[in-house]
């Protein structure tokens, strides 16, 4: 078995009352993996296609409207899928409640875009393609159904959603490059993916018992869910910021070449950061009867699930940033050369977001969201304090290490500010320390086989 096999075998798979998770795991794993595959391939081919200035307008559309998507989730997917564990709601309260949350805030969020629109930006073309892509924010209102599939630990469904979604909508993607279809066709197929991902959804939940007929408004309920979920939607809404920002006081602040050789470069790191959130959501249901049933078992599943993603990061992100030169000129060309240094520095920030999809879900048990929120602000107001400070010294260098920095404070050194987190910071460092100090004792064992 390879490093990584061996890893996921030892802390999941050995534990017969976790296999079941590993599996629904296995699944979200192998869809992420061949959307990775495809995002890199299909991707590549529209950049090289777009070149870096239109491919840096098409990423500024998608960063802009981004910096709204957080209103249109309202951060209320895990609080859901707690509560239909714990019995809190039935599916048909719980997913009825959270659809309608969700659809407000979507149209709150697609208005502000709106007005956004025009009131910053200058070129008509550009906001137009800022409204087209401000549809997603109302066309992904569907995601709430995958907060049932989590619950019911059989995201198998989820995942047959996605692939059918990805294949049509990047044959699209090809076929608009073949016949050389201008930039607003891509950004016409935003919203498109999110509408089939629903549609098929909605199909698969006919017949269970949080069928769309079945759904029920409860006004008791959802206030009781805003309640309890509004610190992750402002936490949503800063780590938009600090996700997003970069891209579009780039394109203020240089030009939008800049953005697309810098958006290369990230594309190609963030391409791993659903993974974490995979794996974290994946085993949700796991940890919280863990926390329901003991302590002990709890920080032993914390713990495990701390090593298992910490692991997955270095492994990634260590050859990522040694080869980075050959992946940005097989990807995207040597029009993008600019990118490599700044994947260099960037593909290190996932290792933070890592650490923070598990810390995450530790404070929503906890019912501590409100401290997400304040180191999510805290990540957001530094990075851009950080990016008006580097990028008119250091350019597109400069957003990415302010990026790594931000994320580094918000995901991890933030949690030792105050003494209700202080505990969650001493076990990511502990097992931080855990997993680095595999890389002196594999170079002692080298020396030793040397001699």
């Amino acid at each position: 078995m390879s490093l990584l096999q061996k890893i996921i075998h030892n802390l999941f798979v050995r534990e017969s009352g976790l296999k079941r998770y590993f599996l629904n795991t296995s699944w979200l794993l192998m869809a992420r993996v061949v959307q990775m595959l495809v995002s890199l391939v299909v991707g590549g081919m529209v950049a090289r296609y777009l070149g870096p200035e239109n491919y840096g307008t098409y990423n500024y559309v998608i960063s802009f409207v981004g910096l709204f998507a957080a209103l249109s989730t309202l951060g209320i997917s895990s609080v859901v899928v707690k509560d239909m564990l714990s019995g809190t709601a039935t599916p048909a309260v719980a997913m009825g409640s959270g659809f309608f949350l969700k659809i407000v805030g979507s149209i709150v969020a697609f208005l502000l875009v709106a007005l956004c629109t025009f009131f910053i930006e200058d070129a008509a073309a550009v906001r137009w393609l800022l409204l087209i892509a401000s549809v997603q924010t109302i066309t992904k209102s569907a995601e709430i159904i995958n907060a049932y599939y989590q619950a019911k630990v059989a995201s198998k469904r989820t995942v047959q959603a996605q692939m059918v979604s990805l294949v049509g909508v990047n044959i699209l993607r090809v076929i608009f490059i073949f016949s050389e279809q201008p930039l607003a066709w891509f950004i016409y197929l935003l919203p498109l993916d999110a509408i089939i991902i629903g549609s098929i959804l909605t199909r698969f939940l006919r017949n269970s018992e949080a069928a769309i007929s079945g759904w029920k408004l409860d006004t008791t309920y959802a206030r009781q869910l805003l309640k309890e979920s509004w610190p992750s939607l402002f936490s949503g809404l800063f780590v938009t910021v600090y996700m997003k920002i970069d891209q579009v006081m780039l394109q203020d602040m240089l030009d939008a070449s800049a953005v697309g050789w810098y958006a290369a470069a990230v594309r190609l790191s963030e391409v791993w950061i659903s993974i974490p959130w995979i794996l974290a959501g994946s085993l949700f249901p796991a940890i919280v009867n863990a926390y329901k049933e003991s302590k002990d078992l709890f920080a032993t599943r914390i713990n495990q699930a701390y090593i298992l993603l910490l692991s997955i990061a270095l492994i990634v992100a260590i050859p990522v940033a040694l080869f980075a030169p050959f992946i940005i000129q097989l990807i995207f060309g040597t029009d993008y050369n600019f990118s490599v240094n700044v994947l260099q520095v960037h593909i290190f920030s996932c290792v933070f977001i890592f650490l923070g999809s598990i810390s995450n879900r530790w404070l929503v048990l906890e019912k501590k969201q409100q401290y997400w929120m304040y180191y999510s602000g805290l990540g957001a107001l530094s990075n851009i304090l950080l990016n008006l400070l580097l990028i008119p010294r250091y350019g597109i260098m400069g957003a990415a290490y302010a990026t790594l920095i931000s994320y580094a404070f918000a995901y991890y050194f933030a949690f030792a500010l105050f003494r209700s987190t202080r505990k969650i910071f001493l076990s990511q460092t502990k097992n931080f320390l855990s997993v680095l100090m595999i890389i002196p004792a594999i170079r002692e064992i080298r020396k030793l086989r040397i001699r």
